[in-house]
């Protein structure tokens, strides 16, 4: 087990240091939406409001360092930012298998919740009072192999439509980041 963690953080090392010559291209490519992704920080801010079912959560999907901290504020609205794994919501995992989920319990205007990702990989939540409006977001930690990311899974039927199709979304954006990095 020891040879394929090497193997992967060497891999991650070099895709990293592949894509810090072009991360401005890719930047573009993935689009405006997601203004950190394919750029991974140490540090990340999702703000959460209860506006429009796009924009509940901004941006949609981030891209974080392994150890990096990703910070939820409250714009508007009350929030509950919770991991879509079976111990705390929904029945389907979509984080890293090393990974622990997390649940923020309620957040309301003003507050806010953090999380450190240790655990290379794609973690998707879900803000739970707006999942029928598709709040939901992805974290991108590292450089993960796609073939081994749960959260890059079809979305599970259980789910309502809006939070699938915007699942669905998110994990394409980082699915093309991913596939670009690995060709």
């Amino acid at each position: 087990m020891s040879g394929r963690r090497t193997r992967r953080r060497l891999l991650s090392a070099s895709a990293a240091s592949v894509v810090a010559g072009f991360a401005g291209c890719l930047k573009e490519e993935v689009g405006a939406d997601d203004p950190l992704l394919g750029d991974p920080k140490a540090y990340a801010e999702a703000e959460l409001s209860n506006g429009d079912a796009d924009n509940q959560i901004e941006p949609p999907v981030v891209h974080l360092v392994e150890g990096g901290t990703v910070e939820w504020v409250v714009d508007g609205g009350d929030h509950e930012v919770v991991a879509y794994h079976p111990d705390t919501h929904g029945d389907q995992r979509r984080i890293p298998d090393a990974a622990e989920p997390w649940s923020s319990g309620e957040l309301g205007p003003g507050d806010a919740f953090d999380r450190v990702l240790d655990e290379e990989g794609v973690y998707d939540y879900v803000s739970v009072p707006y999942e029928s409006d598709g709040a939901v977001g992805s974290i991108v930690v590292g450089w993960p192999d796609l073939d081994e990311e749960p959260g890059l899974d079809p979305p599970s039927e259980a789910y309502p439509d809006a939070a699938r199709d915007a699942l669905e979304r998110r994990n394409d954006r980082v699915r093309d980041l991913l596939e670009d990095v690995y060709e």
